[in-house]
């Protein structure tokens, strides 16, 4: 029986028509990215860092020595793996709809790769494979220390204030700005009014950081329970390490046994933060 009546798109049309039903907030990230070669494997990056007293001392002709400057060097590993499945249909049956099915899969990549970009397929900062932004063993990911907003008085007050000390310290670093609230609690109040004023949290804050920051909400589907909080990351301070990101790989059809076949692929990734400060991690609880 001959299936060359079964014509497939191929992968570079089907993925240019593609768009995701999930919105992922990976590509946030991938302003400074690196792609690698698809092997597996391990990375390690070295980089010296400059410690001690680093600023210039005054010197006179008579100085014959100058203030010396210490350094030490610090790793990071990024470890490379795949994920990969596929899909097959019979060429008995209609497959006009493979690509609802493709379309179905890809979505849930989307997802996952978020999963793997915010959580680096941890629960905490010691567990991680690889460093994320939710999750992360970077010594230049700061993770504050979990603030209990107080019930009595305007809490969005308390949230604001608080907000604005995190930016001070990421504003130490230069870069441009993305404030990633997350938790349902955390995402209702900033979506909230100021009871004195009617104006929303929201715009009473992005006017008091300035135009250097954007926001985002952390999608319910990549967020650990019962956290709430928000992260800050300075886009030009973290590089996104990845070797391939959620695609159709390929496909065809086997005339032999009747059948198409698509293969999918993703791999790992990494979020490495490139300067001290470069993302401030502010866990919130709410008083009872």
């Amino acid at each position: 029986m001959s299936t060359s009546k079964i014509v497939l798109r191929s992968t570079d049309e089907f993925m240019a028509d593609y768009t995701p039903i999930y919105q992922p907030i990976y590509p946030l990230l991938m302003g400074k990215s690196v792609a690698y070669a698809e092997e597996v494997g391990k990375l390690n990056f070295k980089r010296l860092e400059a410690v001690s007293d680093i600023r210039a001392k005054h010197i006179t002709p008579k100085d014959t020595e100058m203030q010396q400057i210490g350094a030490r060097e610090s790793s990071k590993s990024f470890k490379k793996y795949f994920l990969a499945n596929q899909f097959i249909q019979s060429t008995l049956q209609d497959s006009r709809q493979n690509e609802d099915v493709i379309a179905q899969v890809l979505d849930e990549h989307q997802l996952q790769m978020d999963e793997l970009a915010l959580l680096g397929e941890g629960t905490s900062n010691g567990s991680v494979i690889n460093n994320g932004l939710f999750y992360s063993g970077d010594s230049n990911y700061t993770t504050e220390s979990s603030y209990e907003v107080p019930s009595a008085g305007d809490d969005l007050i308390d949230m604001h204030a608080k907000v604005l000390a995190n930016a001070y310290k990421a504003d130490q670093v230069a870069g441009r700005k993305l404030l990633i609230a997350y938790g349902p609690e955390v995402i209702a109040k900033f979506d909230s009014l100021f009871a004195a004023s009617s104006k929303s949290f929201r715009s009473s804050l992005m006017e008091s950081l300035g135009g250097n920051y954007s926001m985002a909400k952390m999608p319910t589907k990549v967020t650990p329970s019962s956290v709430n909080g928000w992260i800050i990351v300075n886009l030009d301070q973290v590089k996104f390490h990845y070797t391939a990101l959620p695609s159709l790989k390929a496909q065809g059809v086997n005339d032999e046994k009747m059948y198409t076949w698509h293969n999918f692929v993703m791999g790992s990734c990494m979020v490495e933060v490139l300067a001290k400060d470069g993302i401030v991690h502010q866990p919130i609880t709410f008083e009872a």
